[in-house]
């Protein structure tokens, strides 16, 4: 998608230090809209990178700038309250690697349900234990999304969320949250 708009794509060995910071952390990836190029660290997992790219493609679409703009630190590992700019672009690489029509085929396929709704047989079908048990396993919201992100296996072998699109467990977590997928 970056070629497509005239941009190129280049994978660092490295991490890359942020711009102007004077070396307090290292970020993920950045973009240079002068030099119409994206550069992304592959220090971190592949799922991190494919998130940042579309970060920094979200970036190159719908904010006009001069110099360079970049993606902070992955979603997890702290700082400050974000940019709404950032913000926007880290919507914009959700939509774009977890569209909703998408995600909701893959869920409905996967669990039989738009909403998931947690009960004696999907608590075995999940975790093979009873539904206090379950409860007690994963108590939060984001606890079975993290767990219906990741299934493998729900009466039959399938392929977790996450894999499918290839995203975290937490950004596909986040996601089902999102599109309220989950009845709890």
């Amino acid at each position: 998608a970056l070629k497509l708009i005239g941009y190129s794509y280049e994978l660092q060995e490295g991490m890359i230090p942020a711009p102007g910071d004077g070396g307090g952390f290292e970020i993920a990836g950045v973009i240079d809209f002068l030099g119409k190029t994206v550069h992304i660290s592959r220090k971190f997992d592949l799922s991190t990178q494919r998130f940042t790219a579309a970060h920094e493609l979200g970036h190159a679409l719908m904010h006009q700038a001069v110099g360079g703009m970049h993606r902070d630190r992955p979603k997890g590992q702290g700082g400050k309250s974000r940019d709404p700019v950032e913000i926007e672009a880290d919507k914009f690489a959700t939509c774009f690697l977890m569209p909703s029509k998408l995600i909701r085929a893959s869920y409905e396929r996967q669990f039989g349900t738009q909403n998931f709704v947690p009960g004696e047989a999907t608590a075995f079908a999940l975790a093979k234990c009873s539904l206090q048990d379950f409860r007690k396993q994963f108590p939060t919201r984001r606890d079975i999304s993290r767990l219906l992100a990741n299934t493998a296996r729900y009466d039959t072998q399938v392929i977790p969320l996450a894999s499918q699109f290839r995203v975290s467990i937490e950004a596909m977590a986040i996601r089902i949250e999102q599109l309220n997928l989950l009845a709890l």
